[in-house]
């Protein structure tokens, strides 16, 4: 990377300051690799290959290599020595490491926005129910499906007022939402059946002051996804024991 200049600091030590353009380009490169490996483009267990990426970019090896270097800090790329960068395989584990922490950052924005949610923050998310329902009436796909739910919690967290509670979320979403996508597409009933109702009744437990009730319902809708990911797991091992 090119260097800008340098900096004194407290006049004895010089930092080096990297020019701005390249560090911007890797944002936007792994933003890119991002959005195709959530939305399912990029497939799991998928080699990333970068001289193809740098060429299809039109860029060099540098921020596609430093882009990489994010995506594998999220979590959503794995790089084996001698053997090159793959799209992450989530298992079973993973998915209950995701969840368990989630409903950990989850419980505590409950905690403070019902400390300090205003009647307009319930009424947003009310709002964000409506368009869930408004989705399962009209037609939805699971791409929808999946954009409305982390939507919705993440503008619990955003409420709740909780900086690093929302950073925190924000950090494992790229993760949550391959979960949730794949659980929408082979189950495209799930979102039909308890999205709308579980949304609503959290909402209405939060308008009433119910903390414990609140909790108790992160608890179990979290559960029921886990619980969906195991079935979805146990099913593909019998079909491949059969093969």
């Amino acid at each position: 990377m090119k260097i800008e200049g340098s900096l004194e600091v407290a006049g004895k030590t010089e930092l080096a300051m990297v020019e701005p353009g390249s560090r911007v380009l890797s944002e936007h490169v792994a933003n890119q690799l991002r959005e195709a490996i959530v939305s399912d483009q990029l497939k799991a267990g998928q080699r990333i290959v970068e001289g193809e990426i740098a060429a299809a970019m039109k860029t060099s090896h540098g921020p596609v290599r430093d882009a990489l270097l994010i995506l594998e800090n999220e979590g959503l790329v794995v790089r084996y020595p001698h053997r090159g960068t793959y799209v992450a395989e989530l298992s079973l584990k993973d998915a209950e490491e995701i969840y368990s922490l989630r409903m950990a950052i989850e419980s505590l924005a409950v905690t403070y926005a019902l400390r300090r949610a205003t009647p307009a923050d319930l009424d947003e998310l009310d709002a964000l129910v409506q368009r869930m329902a408004d989705k399962v009436a009209e037609g939805y796909n699971a791409g929808e499906a999946t954009e409305l739910d982390m939507t919705f919690h993440r503008t619990l967290c955003q409420i709740s007022g909780h900086g690093r509670a929302l950073a925190a979320w924000e950090a494992l979403s790229a993760q949550t939402r391959i979960l949730l996508l794949s659980r929408f597409k082979k189950r495209p009933g799930d979102f039909q059946a308890s999205a709308v109702e579980w949304h609503r009744r959290l909402v209405d437990v939060l308008r009433r002051g119910d903390l414990a009730q609140a909790q108790s319902e992160l608890r179990t809708h979290g559960r029921a996804t886990l619980d969906s990911f195991a079935d979805d797991e146990e099913q593909q091992i019998v079909k491949s024991s059969r093969l």
